[in-house]
């Protein structure tokens, strides 16, 4: 079976609506995990979740606090190295974060607590869909 991810871009200014032409991925594989981003302070949470470089057409991040998220094992999204480091993508409440491309193979994913001084656990979701 394929799964499909469509991801567009719309901004609506008082000029009018800007768009980009999008991107959709197909593979044969989606995974696809809702859970908690910890308070401030705490743990970070472990998501099983794994695929490789090769493999994957579509990573999607949605956090509703802001959070950085390990992908261990990756050293690039979209050709640019991870912050604070290699394998961490840094997420901004309510702003979807896709990605298309990663080098290294992710064999975990990690999510690291609320990055606001006194912030309250969130949620997350992440989407993938890749090929095994």
């Amino acid at each position: 079976m394929a799964y499909t991810h469509t991801f567009t871009q719309h901004v609506t200014t008082p000029q009018g609506v800007i768009s980009d032409a999008g991107a959709v991925a197909t593979a044969d594989t989606t995974v696809s995990v809702s859970g908690t981003v910890p308070a401030n302070g705490e743990a970070a949470d472990d998501v099983d979740i794994a695929f490789t470089a090769a493999g994957l057409e579509s990573l999607v991040l949605l956090s509703t606090v802001p959070c950085v998220v390990t992908l261990t094992g990756v050293t690039e999204f979209d050709g640019a190295a991870g912050t604070p480091t290699a394998d961490d993508v840094t997420l901004v409440a309510n702003v979807i974060r896709h990605v298309s491309a990663i080098t290294g193979d992710c064999s975990a994913i990690s999510v690291g607590a609320n990055t606001d001084g006194a912030g309250a656990a969130g949620t997350i979701t992440i989407a993938a869909i890749f090929n095994s």
